[in-house]
């Protein structure tokens, strides 16, 4: 009797694992979708916002990874300035657009030690400033978290999307920066590594 009772038991443990199992692996093909959008690295000359010229690149898209235009509408996420000293300033949108009546989305800011290649993921329980703006150096690796309803609302896999940049040089007589940046398109997604994420 003893004995089948062990029996029953080992049964019925082995049941229980294989139902965990089983719906480990179901959790993962519902909510651990894999990325399907590889990083896009590129760079540009982005202007101060501040002074620039009509129709000049003064912010980035980040799920597009393109520069262009800061404008009313609201299509960006960070726009770049320069203070009275000549320091790159990031702009997140709010910062921007915090005095019209617009529907806008979170941006979120923080930087990170290292050079621009060799942050490949953003760090487990890097803190971030929500909607301000960051003054930086030269070379100094700044990390954005996205909040766009517009990207990420559907997404099974997060609602951030992450981008890194540096300013790499400052023109100061036409009041533009050289940057660099790597986004990653798929929301919830950590890594800046080259072709469709893993992690």
């Amino acid at each position: 009797m003893i004995q089948r009772v062990n029996v029953l038991k080992s049964k019925l443990v082995a049941l229980a694992l294989a139902a965990v199992t089983i719906a480990g692996v179901s959790c993962r093909d519902l909510t651990g979708v894999d990325a399907s959008l590889q990083t896009i690295t590129d760079s540009g000359t982005a202007w101060a916002i501040n002074g620039a010229p009509l129709g000049a690149q003064t912010a980035l898209y980040g799920y597009t990874g393109t520069l262009l235009q800061a404008t009313p509408d609201g299509l960006f996420d960070i726009a770049f300035d320069l203070d009275s000293l000549f320091r790159p300033v990031i702009l997140p949108q709010r910062a921007v657009l915090n005095g019209l009546a617009l529907s806008t989305h979170t941006v979120s800011l923080a930087t990170v030690p290292g050079s621009f290649e060799s942050v490949t993921s953003v760090p487990k329980g890097l803190q971030f400033r929500a909607d301000t703006a960051m003054t930086v150096t030269r070379d100094q690796v700044v990390i954005a978290q996205i909040a766009d309803a517009n990207v990420c609302t559907y997404s099974l896999t997060g609602t951030t999307l992450f981008v890194k940049l540096v300013v790499r040089s400052i023109n100061r007589e036409q009041g533009t920066m050289f940057v660099a940046y790597t986004v990653d398109p798929n929301c919830g997604f950590r890594s800046f590594a080259p072709g469709i994420p893993k992690d």
